[in-house]
């Protein structure tokens, strides 16, 4: 009997335990070892699960990848390192493959294994950085540290920035909450929402305060009485960051998330200097780019140009940042066709918001270069994507 049961979790369940560890380690910021990771079980997974039908019946997403990738190669061929900018071309084509692909794998059968174990899951790992951040901020009212934590603070995150972390597990666990329907679950959704914000506030970063009050606008929004008491919140910290002295950190918060010279003098104009110099580099290469991995050398002393957009069409010319917007486009567009009629409905919320609160967050970054946030972008984007399939199949005449 046990036998059969392991032998049954093994046969069908297997990638959706597997896509779980990735899941949940790489929020912890082991997203380079985890990399490794996907890239054996997905092989595992394609030879010897017999998948490899799931990936060919996706035609257009194939269609997308293999001509942004031909695009790449074409740019790095003309560029000024030609061979390392070629194979990391050829290595976008696996970046983006792969967990797509393997998310694809593991709810091939609308399993519940991953959507109902992955964000409560997601909701312990958020937590433990909370409440990380909640110390911090207790310990700096005491007049013994900083009111603000460092970007990279907790010793987990490895290089994936602590606000991009909080948005995705933000929306994931919310979805987890929102899809148990109960009034409890409703308002513990809420404050875990809050606490997250918190976390994000705590970091200083300006495009991550952006994502997520846009993140939490749109899940809110089919809580309209939460919504109006989140936006009296958000109102009365605002007016106590200005005229509260006892909390001058959050009124410093304040200047630094709205006010010109603060702007300027937090030393903050590095990301509209990398605009102004993306821009340059794209004036005289608009059509071929400067090739993979090479924008650095062309706006020296910064390593990208913090804005997603300006990166794949600096790099990869009009037709690479076309086509990479046009896959991204991809997802949102399957997302909006199936989250309404999917079975875990809050869940697919959630995976959905996520992935635009990082796309918003792209805005004034380009984090989704860094494999430690690359790979959970990718995965959430083949969730999405699976989410589609999964409806599309119960369709009628499908």
């Amino acid at each position: 009997m046990l036998g059969e049961k392991v032998k049954r979790i093994w046969n069908h369940n297997i990638e959706c335990y597997l896509l779980l560890a990735v899941f949940f380690v790489t929020w912890l910021g082991f997203g380079d070892l985890m990399a490794a990771v996907i890239v054996l079980l997905f092989i595992f997974s394609l030879f010897f699960k017999i998948n490899i039908d799931l990936i060919l019946k996706d035609k257009v997403l194939l269609i997308l990848l293999f001509l942004f990738t031909i695009n790449n190669v074409i740019s790095s061929l003309f560029s000024i390192d030609k061979l390392i900018s070629t194979l990391l071309s050829l290595l976008w084509f696996l970046i983006i493959l792969i967990p797509v692909a393997y998310a694809r794998f593991a709810l091939n059968n609308d399993s519940k294994y991953f959507l109902k174990t992955v964000t409560p899951l997601s909701i312990v790992a958020a937590s433990v950085i909370i409440i990380y951040l909640i110390i911090i901020f207790i310990n700096a009212l005491s007049g013994e540290g900083s009111i603000f934590a460092k970007r990279r603070s907790f010793i987990f995150l490895g290089i994936a920035k602590t606000s991009d972390t909080l948005i995705m597990l933000g929306a994931i666990g919310y979805g987890w909450f929102r899809q148990k329907q109960e009034k409890k679950y409703l308002w513990l959704g809420f404050v875990y929402l809050l606490l997250c914000a918190f976390g994000i506030f705590m970091t200083q970063d300006r495009g991550g305060v952006a994502a997520y009050f846009i993140l939490m606008i749109i899940l809110l929004s089919f809580d309209y009485k939460r919504l109006i008491l989140f936006i009296i919140i958000i109102a009365t910290v605002i007016f106590l960051s200005v005229k509260t002295e006892s909390f001058g950190g959050l009124r410093y918060l304040y200047y630094y998330l709205v006010s010109k010279e603060a702007f300027i003098g937090l030393k903050s104009g590095h990301q509209l200097e990398t605009f102004k110099r993306a821009w340059l580099v794209i004036k005289d290469n608009w059509l071929l780019g400067v090739g993979t991995n090479n924008v650095n050398k062309f706006i020296r002393g910064y390593s990208y140009t913090h804005n997603i957009v300006l990166q794949f069409w600096a790099e990869n010319g009009l037709f690479g940042m076309i086509l990479g917007l046009s896959m991204i486009g991809l997802f949102l567009y399957r997302w909006f066709k199936s989250w309404k009629l999917y079975k875990y409905k809050y869940i697919a919320l959630g995976f959905g918001v996520s992935f635009i609160g990082l796309l918003i967050g792209n805005l004034t970054n380009s984090t989704i270069w860094l494999i430690a946030i690359a790979l959970p972008f990718w995965l959430i984007a083949g969730v999405m994507n699976a989410i589609y399939f999964t409806v599309k199949n119960e369709e009628p005449g499908k």
